[in-house]
């Protein structure tokens, strides 16, 4: 009854600071300008695994958490059969608007490891684990990834004058930063499960060679766009990586900044729908996981343009059961099939 009690609690607290969970939930917190200024020097760092001990398994699987679908997608693949594995965002759940369930908290509590995304994606929420888990590693995925800072990529800063700060945690639009991520989970489990160590690395191998192949389908397809049509306009400031990776400029968002929970101003829509107009750009891209309300608004200012194509991407999370989005391979093809499919007609 008492962990019942305190899990009670903890889901209420979760319910409130879900409220500023976002990719930069510190701007939005009330912090002195010292704490502001450290934990955006923080932010910037490349990220590093931290040191575990092998996991007292007793021939039970190793129990894990994974905060984001995408996140439990590569755990999965890499974990196979040897991993009790519990996702606390399903398919299609953005992390800015989550709020946990008691039996996700219950999974919380009895993790041997959890994993996250890294930097501001998950900085509330990484500090209420802490207090669930009770000393469970908790496990930056984007470990060893070199973090790209706000405004860093090609980006055009007349249709985004909202000044962002700390790293860019959107790190899974690079297919070369999710071989990181599998390179890192094959580390953790091996480290806390040695007996299962030549599982997890041929799980890891089989799952890069696939990976692999779809950096090459990616590049085949994209390379279709020529050089004047390589510009996004996206539902909010998490393209940064896809554009670097693959020779892309971010030209505006539609929310403005790098959270969903951020809301535009009508000058924001304004200059946005001026820098699309210059660029003769009539495509914006949206989120499955967001309302495209805001990007239809601006598609109807856009008077230069026959017809505006509003499409919408895989952000933040896999897609549901059968819809071919349904993994992190699947989401990224389509994402790549509907970029090539916006800016070539």
């Amino acid at each position: 009854m008492k962990q019942l009690i305190k899990h009670v609690w903890i889901l209420l607290l979760f319910m409130g600071a879900i409220l500023v969970v976002g990719c930069s939930g510190g701007g939005d917190t009330a912090v002195s300008p010292t704490e502001d200024d450290h934990d955006h020097e923080a932010e910037a760092e490349m990220l590093t695994l931290p040191e575990l001990t092998a996991a007292e398994l007793a021939g039970a699987p190793l129990k894990v958490v994974a905060t984001t679908s995408i996140i439990g997608d590569v755990v999965a693949q890499v974990g196979g059969d040897a991993i009790d594995l519990t996702t606390l965002m399903g398919p299609g759940q953005d992390p800015h608007s989550f709020e946990p369930s008691a039996r996700e908290l219950t999974a919380v509590a009895d993790a041997h490891v959890i994993f996250v995304n890294g930097w501001d994606l998950e900085e509330a929420l990484v500090h209420d684990l802490e207090e669930i888990g009770e000393g469970v590693p908790i496990v930056p995925i984007s470990a060893n990834i070199e973090p790209l800072a706000f405004g860093e990529d090609d980006h055009e800063d007349e249709a985004d004058e909202h000044e962002h700060s700390g790293a860019d945690p959107h790190v899974w639009f690079s297919v070369a930063n999710v071989q990181q991520w599998v390179q890192n989970v094959q580390t953790v489990f091996s480290e806390l499960d040695p007996a299962n160590a030549a599982s997890y690395e041929s799980n890891a191998a089989a799952y890069l060679a696939e990976l692999t192949d779809l950096e090459n389908y990616a590049e085949t397809q994209l390379a279709q766009i020529p050089a004047e049509n390589r510009f996004l306009v996206t539902n909010h400031d998490s393209f940064g990586y896809f554009a670097e990776a693959y020779d892309f400029t971010v030209l505006g968002t539609v929310i403005p900044g790098s959270s969903t929970l951020a809301e535009p101003s009508a000058s924001d829509l304004t200059a946005l729908v001026a820098t699309m107009a210059e660029h003769n750009l009539c495509t914006i891209f949206t989120e499955v996981t967001v309302s495209d309300s805001l990007a239809k608004t601006a598609a109807g200012e856009l008077s230069n343009c026959d017809e505006v194509q509003v499409l919408p991407l895989f952000t933040g999370a896999i897609g549901p059961s059968g819809s071919g989005a349904d993994s992190f391979v699947g989401m990224f093809r389509a994402n790549v099939d509907a970029i090539v499919a916006g800016l070539t007609r």
